[in-house]
């Protein structure tokens, strides 16, 4: 087994084999899961959820405005860092304010704007949050789940 794995016993008593990958994906679906019900009232329908493996952009959302609500929205984080759970929160609520701005109707453009600034102020004081338009990366930590190369370019160019 190599250091990217972790056992898990299943209800048939038996083990299974499961790459981090795996939790990775499972971590973001609980943590939409739990922000949506805590902090947006439980009304963000589930999106698509990625994980990503860049470096430049460590929460993404999109969604295409000519498909029905629901078939399109997708939240993207990436894997590149190893997050503490606070930055976690932080990226993932970040996209996941822009995915309501743009269900509610608010921001369809899923700018950071006022509407954006807003809502993020208003986290930031309520939770002790701290959701920014950008987040400075040149203190976290790569992931040992980034690739060789990735961690090579982002060495380079620090």
């Amino acid at each position: 087994m190599g250091n990217n794995r972790i056992i898990i016993p299943t209800f048939a008593g038996e083990i299974k084999y499961i790459t981090t990958m795996v939790i990775a994906e499972f971590n973001v679906l609980a943590g939409f899961f739990y922000f949506n019900n805590e902090y947006f009232g439980g009304v963000l329908p589930i999106p698509q959820l990625k994980l990503r493996h860049g470096w430049r952009t460590l929460g993404y959302f999109s969604y295409n405005p000519d498909a029905p609500f629901g078939m399109s929205e997708t939240i993207e984080i990436s894997d590149f860092f190893d997050y503490t759970k606070e930055e976690f929160r932080d990226i993932l609520i970040h996209e996941m304010i822009h995915y309501y701005l743009c269900y509610t109707g608010e921001d369809r453009r899923c700018r950071h704007g006022k509407a954006f600034k807003a809502m993020a102020r208003r986290f930031n004081q309520l939770y002790g949050m701290n959701i920014t338009p950008t987040i400075d990366i040149s203190k976290m930590k790569a992931s040992c789940n980034a690739s060789k190369i990735s961690k090579f370019f982002f060495e380079f160019f620090k």
